[in-house]
């Protein structure tokens, strides 16, 4: 309680919804929230919120929840802060998500000032006993990353950070907690996936070097465990049966490598995304072809 935490990451790496989860978690424990949004309308979040099951008009009716929507291009930080103060001590809020520090950071060309208004309202809200999650947009979705400009960074007490994972020839999202201030806290690097029901933390990611640049390097020993070989030599065999005939069909290509039709669907939509194999509709029946 009566901490800030920055949660950082690319776009789409889930730091709204993180910061919902936040938020709807207190309501659902009697504790008031307010969310400010300088992007997401009410009307965006509250469908947002719907799919996951989280009916936000309702709580808002309770007098458990306001949201604050301003245009960046229209904000005055001091007069800004004010009203979100103010917001604050009407409905006795134990939460607040601030979504997202970019925003501001648009809105204010005068960079000291910028840092002079996160430092002080984030201070106020500690003062009067609220808990707040703010949210910040990093640029590079890959490669090294700034979790913040201007050094930001410094006026949150933890920080949690959302990353792209280049993994297997998908995308994955990856988590991992940065900074607590004045705690231990685990350094274990997560995968975690977006669900129905929120945010759901995952198992630790066993690479050597390279996640949080969004290009993990794995070594031999996990790379057994996984089965990662074994989807690397299932890959070259079925180039190597499509790359002998004409096309084949799934229930052929079946019978020539022992795998079950599902992994090989699951294969062979690899293969497609990194054009390797194309396909093709005739009598019902979908065939398979080698480019290379």
């Amino acid at each position: 309680h009566s901490t800030a935490t920055m949660v950082a990451g690319g776009a789409g790496t889930g730091k709204t919804l993180m910061g919902l989860h936040f938020i709807v978690a207190g309501i659902l424990k009697g504790e008031p929230g307010v969310i400010v949004t300088f992007q997401e309308n009410p009307q965006q979040l509250k469908a947002i919120a719907m799919s996951l099951g989280w009916d936000l008009e309702a709580m808002e009716k309770q007098g458990m929840l306001v949201h604050m929507y301003d245009s960046p291009v229209e904000l005055q930080p001091d007069i800004h802060a004010a009203k979100v103060k103010a917001v604050v001590d009407r409905v006795k809020a134990r939460r607040i998500m601030l979504d997202s520090l970019k925003d501001i950071e648009i809105a204010t060309p005068n960079k000291v000032r910028y840092k002079d208004y996160i430092y002080s309202l984030v201070n106020q809200l500690k003062l009067q006993g609220v808990t707040t999650i703010v949210t910040n947009e990093i640029g590079e979705l890959f490669g090294p990353f700034q979790l913040s400009e201007y050094g930001v960074s410094f006026v949150v007490d933890n920080v949690i950070l959302l990353r792209y994972v280049e993994l297997s020839g998908r995308i994955g999202r990856a988590i991992n907690i940065m900074k607590v201030r004045g705690a231990p806290h685990s350094k274990d690097i997560r995968f975690f996936e977006i669900t129905s029901d929120g945010i759901r933390i995952n198992e630790v990611i066993q690479a050597q070097t390279g996640v949080l640049t969004g290009m993990p390097v794995f070594n031999n020993t996990y790379l057994n465990d996984n089965g990662f070989k074994e989807l690397l030599n299932q890959s070259r065999n079925i180039m190597k049966i499509l790359q002998g005939v004409e096309e084949m069909d799934i229930n052929e290509l079946a019978n020539r490598t022992g795998f079950s039709p599902q992994d090989l669907l699951h294969e062979l939509d690899n293969l497609k995304q990194q054009g390797m194999v194309i396909t093709w509709e005739r009598q019902n029946t979908t065939y398979y072809k080698a480019t290379i």
